[in-house]
């Protein structure tokens, strides 16, 4: 019989340990984990593990004749002024007592300081990763991908589902494919003097400024949401100009009164994961260069601007048949007005759930 036991990381060698396990757990076509963004912020030189909040990485380990193999990982993040705590870089063997005692070294810690209870998976925040993907299939960029078992073993560990979410899969667009309803909605915003525009790698950074307060209102009431100031908002997403097609990256101006964006990004896979060497670098610049599938992440719509996503949702329509792409809605919260964007074209979805437990 194993006997496991959980310990805090604290030295270098237990955060080895810790950036290790992914590794361990999963094929390498399916690693989605960001080493130099965990290796960042078990350092506490990341942007997001700065200021006012509790960062506690945990292992739980398996000990048999003096000899110790890492079972599972966990992450416990406090903000004074949040009611819950956040649970997230969760990894482990498919083990319910691993999950059990990790999870229970989280609680043990968030009703020291106070919490009412836990959410999870939450990597820091909104601006981390976040949600359990419910089957294992090949990653695309962007999606949180988990063993298929670790939504169950939180649900074993007294967790219910708080928040569903659902990505769906389109095919390439027929050339002759219209749909009738968004295309009025295009003319209509036209016919309001809306502009439609795309940034460039050299002016990116600028809209970027721009789209900072708009994200900042409309995801606020999403879980796990902190605010972060601009200066870090643009350090967490500038690299973006190196890897977006800019084709697919639209802002929609009233005069000079940016009233919406969506950001359409090439499905690399995770190829941005890996390490860089000559030859991968190749791979990323082909695929963005003549991508075969894009994944429609980020839209927010300034209030008063109802029914602009819709018109969004044209133009990518009409930028994706001229590319004979696929594409990829993403992470939409169930019950969202974009989640039924072209659902007559859905050939296929994948659901995410997000997970909770009170404290009695």
């Amino acid at each position: 019989m194993k006997n496991y036991r959980i310990k805090a990381v604290k030295d270098q060698g237990e955060k080895e340990q810790f950036l290790n396990l992914p590794a361990m757990l999963y094929k390498k076509a399916q690693l989605m984990q960001d080493r130099k963004m965990e290796e960042a912020v078990l350092s506490g030189k990341h942007i997001l593990v700065q200021g006012n909040l509790r960062f506690l990485p945990f292992l739980c380990v398996s000990v048999s004749e003096e000899k110790e193999s890492v079972a599972g990982r966990i992450a416990l993040t406090l903000y004074e002024d949040e009611d819950y705590g956040f649970a997230g870089f969760y990894e482990s063997i498919e083990e319910e007592e691993v999950a059990l005692l990790l999870l229970g070294a989280c609680e043990r810690e968030a009703q020291k300081a106070g919490k009412k209870g836990l959410k999870g998976p939450i990597d820091l925040s909104f601006f981390g990763r976040y949600r359990f993907a419910l089957e294992e299939k090949m990653p695309y960029t962007g999606e949180p991908a988990n063993k298929a078992y670790y939504p169950y073993l939180f649900e074993k560990a007294g967790f219910q589902i708080c928040k569903r979410y659902v990505s769906h899969f389109y095919d390439v667009l027929d050339p002759s494919y219209e749909n009738v309803k968004a295309k009025k909605r295009l003319e209509h915003f036209q016919e309001k003097g809306y502009r439609f525009l795309h940034p460039t790698k050299e002016n990116f950074d600028r809209y970027l400024s721009g789209i900072y307060p708009l994200l900042m209102e409309r995801y606020k009431d999403f879980q796990g949401f902190r605010h972060i100031d601009k200066e870090s908002f643009l350090i967490l997403y500038s690299s973006l100009k190196y890897i977006v097609d800019e084709e697919m990256v639209f802002l929609a101006y009233d005069k000079e009164e940016l009233k919406g964006f969506f950001l359409c990004l090439p499905d690399y896979g995770n190829l941005l994961q890996q390490s860089l060497n000559p030859i991968r670098l190749l791979h990323i610049l082909l695929r963005k260069r003549r991508p075969s599938c894009y994944i429609l992440l980020y839209l927010a719509v300034k209030k008063g601007s109802e029914g602009l996503g819709l018109a969004f949702s044209q133009l990518v329509a009409e930028r994706l048949k001229k590319k004979k792409a696929r594409s990829i809605a993403a992470l939409i919260q169930k019950g969202k007005a974009s989640e039924g964007y072209f659902q007559d074209k859905c050939v296929g979805s994948r659901e995410y759930v997000l997970l909770a437990k009170e404290f009695s």
